[in-house]
Order: C-alpha cells, then structure tokens, then sequence
C-alpha cells in the first residue's frame, strides 16, 4: 500500500476534472481525496502488487495525465489503526 501526493500545474476545474476522471477508472486506487494544508492537490491510497506494478503506475498512468507537475509517494510499513466504523454518538 502506498499514498501518493500529487501536485498540479494549474487549480482548474478543467485540471481537477480531467485527473479525477483518469485515476477513477484505475482499480489500484482505493481512495482519492483532494486536499489542502500540504504542498499536493490530491492524496491517493493505492494497492499495488509490487515495485515494478508501482513503477508502471507511476510512469505510465499517473504522470502521464496533463496537468501533474509533482508525485511523491510513502509506502506503508504498518496499519496501526484502520477503522471503517464512524464514531456516531
């Protein structure tokens, strides 16, 4: 599992659109969330197989959508919590 943060050359609707709509079709994406407070526009939870299944994601499909100007990724070493339940009180 890996989180990829992904920056973009312009913050348009246009941008976000054409992204969000690649990544959508792509089932190694878990989650995407469009984010502020970090240098990246996106986070992405991703399952891959292995590092050369990564290295295709990465070269072949993330970085080749218009508009991506920076991907950097974390690997996950450990889940330490990973809770679906909401907290409803």
């Amino acid at each position: 599992m890996a989180l990829i943060h992904i920056s973009m050359d312009q913050h348009t609707p246009e941008r976000f659109a054409n992204l969000e709509s690649n990544i959508a079709k792509w089932p190694e994406i878990l989650e995407c969330l469009l984010i502020t407070g970090q240098a990246a526009d996106y986070q992405l939870k991703v399952v891959i197989k292995d590092m050369d299944a990564y290295q295709q994601l990465l070269l072949n499909k993330i970085t080749s959508i218009e508009g991506v100007r920076d991907v950097h990724s974390s690997f996950v070493l450990r889940r330490v919590v990973d809770k679906t339940a909401l907290p409803l009180s």
